[in-house]
């Protein structure tokens, strides 16, 4: 299955199954989840514009972005149990800002990231001293310049963003040394919220999509995939990668109220719902990502 390809020509190759409030959600023969929405990244400048980094925006990324620190810190933890960090060179692609490689360069690891946006790199930049790039990784400037570079190449809750994701991981994969390591986490569409979500479209003949509106969006860097366990692991085999871990966790890349207010409009209902869902969490860790370390072959 060439993933990529369905994406160029969705309806020759896909039927449209979920209409949903922010996306239309295709299905392949082969059950690959996408919406028909391409970001032009192409057009999107390399030149870092500092003036974007408002205060509004710093906020957003203190508050929501970065507001959970323990998974930056269990991130970092993650590679450090693969990888001796002090002098390793790492690449985090989509780094937002900059709070994982921050942890990593405090361990003395070499380290680089990638972000588009603006307001986010630049916070990056200046918050955390970091070098950024706003080359996508596709891009000659990774892809002949860091050619089997890298010790280690992340990518936290990216891959479902992404235009092209198979050309995404075998760009990843070509900045790697050999035996170099890629980590992603992701949403997982074999877990509870996005099956759930299929199951009330159904019964609702589309009226209530509940979580399936909260995955998907066709909208700037919105979730434009959404992958299986199964899918994943043929994708990384595909790029010359080696499976070492894949499983399925439970992590919340935002606050609960973030959620909310996407599932319901009314913030009085997201105020009264809000100490049930931490409530429910805390006794309930359902499982709605997957997390998958490759080893590029020698």
């Amino acid at each position: 299955m060439d993933i990529d390809s369905l994406k160029q020509r969705p309806a020759d190759h896909a039927q449209l199954t979920y209409k949903l409030k922010n996306a239309n959600v295709y299905v392949s023969k082969d059950e690959f989840h996408f919406t028909y929405y391409l970001d032009p990244v192409m057009e999107i400048p390399s030149e870092l514009d500092a003036s974007q980094l408002t205060d509004t925006e710093s906020s957003y990324i203190e508050t929501q972005l970065q507001a959970n620190l323990n998974k930056f810190k269990n991130q970092a933890d993650l590679l450090g149990k693969y990888l001796s960090l002090r002098g390793a060179k790492i690449l985090d692609i989509g780094c937002g800002g900059g709070l994982f490689l921050s942890l990593l360069k405090q361990k003395g690891a070499q380290v680089t990231g990638i972000e588009l946006s603006d307001s986010r790199a630049q916070y990056a930049k200046i918050k955390h001293g970091l070098e950024i790039d706003k080359h996508p990784i596709e891009s000659n400037f990774w892809q002949k310049r860091y050619s089997q570079h890298f010790d280690a190449v992340t990518l936290w809750d990216v891959i479902e963003h992404v235009n092209y994701p198979q050309q995404t991981l075998q760009s990843a994969a070509n900045v790697l040394k050999s035996g170099g390591l890629l980590l992603i986490d992701t949403p997982c569409r074999d877990s509870f919220y996005h099956q759930f979500g299929e199951f009330t479209y159904h019964l609702t003949l589309g009226k209530y999509p509940t979580f399936l509106n909260a995955m998907y969006s066709s909208h700037l860097f919105g979730h434009k995939q959404i992958f299986s366990t199964a899918e994943m692991q043929m994708l990384f085999e595909v790029v010359g990668l080696e499976v070492i871990d894949l499983h399925k966790f439970h992590e919340l890349s935002f606050p609960y109220e973030f959620y909310l207010k996407k599932l319901f409009k009314s913030q009085m209902l997201v105020n009264l719902l809000l100490p049930a869902v931490q409530i429910f969490f805390k006794i309930f860790k359902i499982q709605n990502k997957m997390l998958v370390i490759g080893r590029k072959k020698q």
